[in-house]
């Protein structure tokens, strides 16, 4: 039996003229995935630097552009102890959000507005470069992002986190919630473990507020998300708005599930993104963890290839 293996395996070989041919290509694509890293490195310092750029312009007025922080102003103008008097989606000062993140935010309410904006600006810039995504200023919506004060930005840090600590997903839950559809990518794959963690943080959350602050503002925010749903609200431009949130969740599935078992990370921030209840110009912040996860998947790549060589050389010449 072993020598049927070692024939046919040596029968598989190609020919010996064509060995230096395919020797030259290999070193090629390594070589290349080489100089593409280090070409990249570049190109993400070139990156930051006009993200950054143009970030100062926006804020010191040389670009034109509406500065009102809408969504941070929601944020620290919120009552924890009431958080959804007259709350609506759309609405000017809305919280949305679930009560133990109104009740986080409780000891920031009383700063400053323009010390919690700064803070909030702060956390999500510096959050980007921890995660080595500071490039992604570029990508739209991360400037919208940071002006309005939303959130989007820091999600999509953990999103890029949640792979390997798949409890942060508990901060997606717990505010956008439906773009936890990106969830599908453990359940595909059977990753029941990170699942578990996920339900895990969550629970222990809910419960420690519930256990704090009591079960009724949770009640209402439940409420508050059933009526979302019934009166969805969408953005336009141009007289163009994208589909339905029931329409979005179900290719937002589809996406990440095909991702999920064609080993494409990419598509869990894409799918989230889909999922977002309204989206928003700031929404496309969440794609900024897009481009980390393409060239980490890249790299990856390209070293399981060159381990891989060694071994199958290494088989070749003992057939």
């Amino acid at each position: 039996m072993r020598r049927a293996v070692a024939c046919t395996t040596k029968c598989r070989r190609p020919p010996a003229s064509l060995e230096p041919a395919l020797r030259l290509s290999r070193g090629l694509m390594f070589g290349g995935a080489i100089g593409l890293s280090g070409g990249w490195k570049r190109a993400q310092w070139l990156l930051t630097a006009a993200g950054l750029l143009l970030l100062g312009l926006v804020i010191f007025g040389v670009i034109p552009y509406n500065l009102h922080p809408n969504d941070s102003h929601a944020y620290w103008s919120v009552n924890p102890a009431d958080p959804y008097r007259d709350a609506r989606l759309g609405g000017v000062d809305a919280f949305l959000y679930a009560p133990a993140v109104a009740q986080l935010l409780a000891p920031f309410t009383h700063v400053p507005f323009v010390a919690f904006r700064l803070l909030l600006g702060a956390a999500s810039l510096g959050s980007l470069a921890a995660a080595g995504a500071a490039y992604t200023l570029v990508v739209p919506g991360v400037i919208e992002d940071l002006v309005r004060g939303n959130i989007h930005v820091l999600l999509a840090v953990a999103i890029l986190a949640g792979f390997r600590f798949p409890g942060v997903w508990a901060a997606m839950l717990l505010t956008k919630v439906t773009p936890g559809v990106g969830l599908v990518w453990f359940a595909v794959r059977r990753d029941w473990r990170a699942l578990t963690q996920v339900a895990l943080v969550t629970a222990m959350i809910v419960a420690v507020s519930i256990l704090l602050f009591g079960i009724g503002v949770w009640g209402e925010w439940v409420g508050l998300l059933v009526s979302s749903a019934h009166h969805p609200g969408t953005y336009s431009w141009l007289g163009i708005a994208p589909p339905p949130l029931l329409v979005r969740i179900p290719v937002a599935a589809a996406v990440v599930g095909w991702g999920a078992q064609t080993n494409r990370r990419w598509t869990v921030p894409v799918a989230a993104f889909l999922a977002l209840p309204v989206i928003w110009p700031s929404g496309f912040a969440l794609l900024a963890a897009v481009p980390p996860l393409v060239m980490d998947d890249i790299r990856r790549a390209s070293r399981g290839s060159a381990a891989a060589e060694p071994r199958a050389q290494e088989r070749s010449e003992a057939g």
